[in-house]
C-alpha cells in the first residue's frame, strides 16, 4: 500500500478524524531539494486538500518568490499533522507523535538539502526538542546541521503576518535567501550540529 493510501486512512487520532473535511499528505516536487514544514493546515487547507493554501501561504510563495523558488517547482511542503486540529489549536503531543512516522518516511523520500522550519512546532520536530521549549524569536535565522540535510529556523508565515510592520518580514526573506545558498553549496557556520531526526 502506498504511503499516501496510508497517510489517508489513518484513525489513531480519533478527535482530528471526526472533524477533518481532509487529510492535507504535502505538495511539490519528490525529490527536492528544499522543503518547507510548518505546524498542521488550517481551515483553507482542511477544505482544499493543500498545505498553505491561505492567506500564510500567500505569504510563504511571495517571500519564497523574492528568493527565485517557485511553488511546485522548487520546494516541496509538508505539516507536522496532516489533519486539522479543530479551531486551530496547538498539536497535543500524541497528535505530533502519531504523524511522527508518516513525516520521516516524507522526509525520505523527498530527500532535502535543507529543511526550513517554520515556527515552534517545525523547530521542535527538527530540534528534537518539545515545544514548550521552543523560543522562535531567538532561533530564527540559525542554521542546524541534521543527518542528511541542514535546517534554517524561521518564522511562522501567519507570525510574519501579524507582524509585517517591523523587522519580521525582511528577516523572513533573509530566511529564504539562506535556504537557496546552502542548497548551492553555500553552507554557514552552524548553530548546532548532527541532530537526527
Amino acid at each position: 500500500m502506498k504511503l499516501t493510501t496510508h497517510i489517508k486512512r489513518c484513525k489513531k487520532c480519533k478527535e482530528l478524524v471526526e472533524n477533518r473535511t481532509q487529510v492535507v499528505i504535502g505538495e511539490g516536487p519528490i525529490p527536492c531539494s528544499i522543503l518547507f514544514l510548518g505546524e498542521a493546515p488550517g481551515k483553507r487547507e482542511d477544505v482544499k486538500g493543500i498545505p498553505f493554501c491561505g492567506v500564510s501561504g500567500d505569504m510563504l510563495e511571495a517571500a519564497a518568490f523574492k528568493a527565485g523558488l517557485k511553488r511546485k517547482q522548487h520546494y516541496h511542503i509538508l505539516n507536522i499533522l496532516k489533519c486539522r486540529p479543530p479551531e486551530n489549536r496547538d498539536p497535543t503531543k500524541c497528535e505530533i507523535e502519531n504523524c511522527r512516522p508518516f513525516l520521516l518516511k516524507q522526509i525520505d523520500a523527498v530527500k532535502p538539502k535543507v529543511i526550513m522550519a517554520f515556527g515552534r512546532y517545525a523547530q521542535s520536530f527538527v530540534l528534537g526538542v518539545p515545544p514548550s521549549d521552543i523560543r522562535v524569536l531567538r532561533n530564527a535565522g540559525k542554521v542546524v546541521q541534521l543527518t542528511n540535510a541542514h535546517a534554517v529556523l524561521s518564522y511562522h508565515p501567519a507570525y510574519v503576518l501579524r507582524n509585517r510592520g517591523n523587522d519580521i518580514a525582511k528577516a523572513f526573506d533573509k530566511h529564504f535567501l539562506l535556504a537557496r545558498k546552502i542548497v548551492k553549496g553555500k553552507v554557514p557556520k552552524c548553530d548546532a550540529k548532527n541532530v537526527e531526526l
